[in-house]
């Protein structure tokens, strides 16, 4: 195969690569708005904090090698009016990321270490990140969210403001809210280490890490008794 082959299935594979990863991406925008606040009258409920979890997949961006795993949430509450979701907040346990790909136990424990490391998310000085809510949206005759949620999101000392589409549903004094498959791009929260942003020239492309991270929020809450 001769060069200029080469590089044009690799300027092809690349634009693919490069679409699959942008179209789910959401925005991080400059938080402007704080928490939304519930009435006295709002029904809390209370986030279950065992059976809730969010996933995530990081992958290399120019060779396919990808890690997905778990972080768990340290706390959370949801409240509702008039049997609609209006506000709530939840804190993500950053010490509790898991690798759930890695079979090997030191392989798997070096790259835990790693992501809690300063490199990535600095747990020591971080070890809690925070999602609260500014806004939701109910959305019509759409087959694959009930809800667009809007929140401030905090990681390593950083907050910005996102939006993702998500199904929640209540019933029985259980809430579910299940968001959709979405990314983040990791470097609008200063997780910096050997971002595509540092380019090919100075990084070697089997080093570079996708800016995009994948993330799906699953919580399960329950009405608290008053």
């Amino acid at each position: 195969m001769n060069n200029v082959l080469k590089f044009g299935l690799f300027l092809m594979l690349s634009v693919v690569l490069f679409s699959c990863k942008k179209k789910d991406a959401v925005e991080a925008r400059d938080a402007t708005s704080d928490a939304a606040a519930a009435t006295e009258a709002a029904t809390v409920y209370a986030v279950n904090t065992t059976s809730s979890v969010i996933n995530w997949v990081g992958k290399k961006s120019f060779i396919p090698d990808q890690h997905n795993g778990t972080i768990k949430l340290s706390s959370g509450k949801l409240a509702l009016e008039n049997g609609k979701l209006v506000a709530g907040e939840f804190e993500i346990d950053m010490n509790s990321i898991v690798d759930e790909d890695l079979k090997k136990e030191d392989m798997n424990a070096k790259l835990v270490g790693h992501l809690k490391s300063d490199d990535f998310f600095a747990v020591q000085t971080y070890p809690t990140a925070k999602f609260e809510i500014t806004n939701v949206e109910v959305l019509e005759g759409n087959p694959s969210a009930t809800h667009n949620i809007t929140g401030n999101l905090t990681m390593r000392g950083t907050t910005k403001e996102i939006t993702f589409p998500a199904n929640v549903a209540i019933a029985d004094g259980k809430l579910t809210g299940v968001s959709s498959e979405f990314t983040i791009d990791r470097t609008n929260w200063n997780v910096m280490y050997n971002t595509e942003k540092a380019g090919i020239v100075n990084l070697a492309k089997d080093k570079i890490i996708s800016d995009a991270i994948t993330l799906r929020i699953m919580l399960n809450a329950e009405k608290t008794m008053m």
